[in-house]
């Protein structure tokens, strides 16, 4: 129990703004639960979304173009735009079309060159018009989706990092996966694709099922393009993952409503 609290806090800690002043345990059991909770903290900003958009349609009554634009905002600010940030590394370094070795130096850089931020400003306009769209066209099973997709895309995140060996052996995401008992985080993956098949049936829709398969879809395409232009997974790229698996979830969602 205690070091699954460890891992929540953890989670926060490294995946949120919320600043936790706290010195938590890094051994195995808390790493391992750290992972095996991250797909919580994505329910848990999903569920913040869907508060701002209940608020939105009781009492402040904004566009939709302005809500989608909060809502982006808000999920920026939520995890600090770590995720974008390994965004903008990926792109100014893809973009860049040197060898393989040079990109990993780009990547490693902590300044953000043209190509970096023009891929930010592709993504935050394709995202604020993907969920404009959404929010025009669901009515009311919109909140499932909008708590649905940030924990689809961190078991996105999870199946990838398990399922992709590091560029390096030094660095934070080989030490977090020499340190993660995969077996545990497998299973936690398994119980969430259960439950959400389960929230398939509940809410008699087979748009979480198409979900779930894009999801997967668009980790074996990821996976297979980062081996080939970078030699496998960094932390950068695994930030990149996620902003990338929103983004197509959105796509694909707007394709089956």
């Amino acid at each position: 129990m205690k070091n699954s609290l460890n891992g929540l806090l953890l989670s926060f800690q490294f995946f949120t703004s919320l600043p936790i002043q706290k010195q938590l345990p890094m051994n195995k059991k808390s790493v391992t639960a750290m992972y095996v909770t991250m797909p919580i903290l994505g329910l848990l900003m999903g569920s913040t979304i869907a508060i701002i958009i209940f608020i939105n349609e009781h009492f402040l009554q904004f566009s939709s173009l302005l809500l989608a634009v909060c809502i982006v905002v808000a999920n920026i600010v939520m995890t600090g735009g770590l995720h974008l940030d390994g965004w903008m590394d990926m792109g100014d370094a893809y973009f860049s079309y040197q060898a393989k070795e040079r990109r990993l130096e780009i990547l490693e850089d902590s300044r953000i060159g043209a190509f970096g931020a023009i891929s930010l400003v592709v993504l935050v306009l394709l995202k604020i018009a993907f969920i404009y769209e959404v929010l025009n066209k669901l009515e009311s099973v919109s909140y499932l989706f909008f708590i649905c997709i940030p924990f689809l895309s961190r078991i996105a995140v999870l199946i990838y990092f398990l399922s992709t060996g590091p560029v390096k052996e030094k660095g934070l995401a080989a030490y977090f996966k020499a340190q993660v008992i995969h077996r545990r985080v497998w299973i936690s993956i398994a119980i969430y694709i259960l439950l959400l098949i389960l929230a398939s049936y509940f809410f008699s829709t087979s748009c979480l099922l198409i979900l779930f398969g894009a999801m997967l879809f668009f980790i074996y395409l990821y996976r297979q393009w980062t081996n080939r232009n970078f030699g496998g997974m960094t932390g950068d790229l695994i930030g990149a993952l996620y902003e990338g698996a929103e983004l197509f979830l959105w796509g694909i969602l707007l394709l089956c409503i």
